[in-house]
């Protein structure tokens, strides 16, 4: 048996997951995001609770891992810096291993929503990327069925790869990253700037633009594809250069489905590199599978990735 604990701003979710995926028992606390101790002390819990309602013993937990927003040094067990989070230089591993007899492996949590969809789709293929379209951009790389960390532990920021250089202002502070054109947030602001129907329709989320559009309101469709458009460049920058057997797109958008994907298909078969050479494999997009699980899920298998 093994842990996933997947570290969010509201809450710490955890969950006991067998040798084929299956979460068997969970749980969930509140986050306390201003205190790094007490997030820990969160984690902690949130995995007692769970094991406690699987009526699973510690002496069969062989592996613990923890998925955190920001960059984590896996190779000591720590969080360098974790964005709204206030733990960073938090040692987890130590807190972990004074307290459980397993191996503790703490990644980022894109990487570990990657490692989670891979896993539930069996692992049968050796090279692939996972993008999440949430208030940011996150993603997560696995060549040869290993996952790729980089320099720092911090590969994988495919939302901050540049788009439209000198554009919109970052949260990372650079201008132009994908991010500020391809979240859910980028879609809500463009919908709240255009104006139009969407200046008298209510709150605004993700579905909006594709609810108006799919009811012929013109403000909204122009909104929704030009959307598309930019998260189908950046997916096809990422497929030129990684050449991936399968990208995945996660986040709730990706509930979407066709609408979502087509047009993304349909770029990507116009411009990627490889469209020159008839004949040659092409890299299979699809929408994720495992809906807010696979941070759990991958969390537990990263034992077996890193």
């Amino acid at each position: 048996m093994q842990i996933g604990i997947d570290v969010g701003g509201m809450s710490i979710k955890a969950g006991v997951v067998d040798d084929e995926g299956r979460i068997i028992s969970r749980a969930s606390v509140k986050s306390e995001a201003d205190n790094g101790e007490a997030m820990v002390r969160g984690m902690y819990a949130a995995m007692l609770q769970a094991m406690d309602r699987g009526m699973v013993p510690k002496s069969s937990i062989t592996a613990v891992g923890i998925g955190s927003s920001g960059i984590c040094d896996n190779k000591n067990g720590t969080i360098i810096y974790s964005g709204n989070i206030n733990y960073d230089n938090t040692a987890v591993r130590e807190y972990f291993l004074e307290r459980i007899d397993a191996r503790i492996d703490v990644e980022n949590d894109a990487n570990c929503a990657a490692i989670g969809e891979y896993w539930l789709r069996g692992a049968d293929c050796d090279n692939f990327v996972f993008i999440t379209l949430g208030t940011g951009v996150g993603g997560g790389i696995i060549i040869n069925k290993r996952l790729y960390s980089g320099i720092n532990d911090g590969a994988g920021e495919v939302g901050h790869l540049t788009l439209y250089p000198g554009g919109r202002r970052c949260g990372c502070g650079a201008a132009g990253c994908w991010e500020t054109y391809a979240s859910v947030s980028a879609l809500i602001r463009d919908a709240k700037e255009r104006g139009g129907y969407f200046a008298d329709c209510g709150e605004i989320d993700g579905r909006t633009p594709f609810e108006a559009a799919a009811n012929g309101i013109p403000e909204a469709v122009e909104v929704r594809d030009n959307w598309i458009k930019n998260v189908a460049l950046g997916v096809c920058s990422l497929i030129n250069i990684f050449q991936p057997d399968r990208l995945v797109i996660g986040g709730a958008v990706s509930k979407e489905g066709e609408t979502l994907l087509r047009p993304i298909r349909d770029y990507v078969s116009e411009n990627v590199y490889t469209r020159a050479v008839p004949g040659l494999k092409q890299t299979e997009i699809s929408a994720a599978l495992s809906g807010n699980d696979a941070g759990i899920v991958g969390a537990a298998f990263l034992h077996k990735l890193l």
